[in-house]
């Protein structure tokens, strides 16, 4: 079965940042400039892997998103976040609540580093042998 992620808003990010591929070879990558928060539970219900940049996601998203494994957020999406919600939903978090998105290089680094957690993140499953 293939990793679904979903970016949710990366018009956040400047011009000419990019998330990195990720070392595996089955995986969907989803990118939106920016979803409504109603829109949020419509494009990830399928997805294992969400992040979120600035994006509030709440106890109602999380209940709309069953397959939702691991939850990326930075900057602002940080204190927008319902930590109890996704600790009851069993979604593991991940934060990068110190995020620059305002400058290329930080943002840039933001974007590696995430996609390096996600690569983290699967091999343990992988290694585990306990699909996604």
């Amino acid at each position: 079965m293939a990793i679904k992620v979903v970016v949710v808003d990366s018009a956040q990010l400047p011009a000419d940042t990019d998330f990195p591929p990720l070392e595996t070879h089955k995986y969907g990558w989803e990118q939106y400039p920016g979803l409504s928060y109603e829109d949020v539970p419509e494009r990830c219900w399928r997805a294992d892997i969400v992040v979120a940049l600035a994006t509030s996601i709440t106890r109602e998203n999380l209940e709309k998103m069953p397959r939702l494994k691991l939850l990326i957020t930075a900057g602002e999406a940080c204190q927008r976040l319902d930590e109890q919600a996704a600790q009851d939903q069993g979604v593991e978090l991940l934060a990068f609540p110190d995020a620059r998105l305002d400058s290329l290089v930080e943002a840039q680094d933001l974007c590696n580093r995430i996609s390096e957690a996600i690569n983290h993140y699967i091999r343990n499953f992988e290694n585990n042998g306990v699909p996604l």
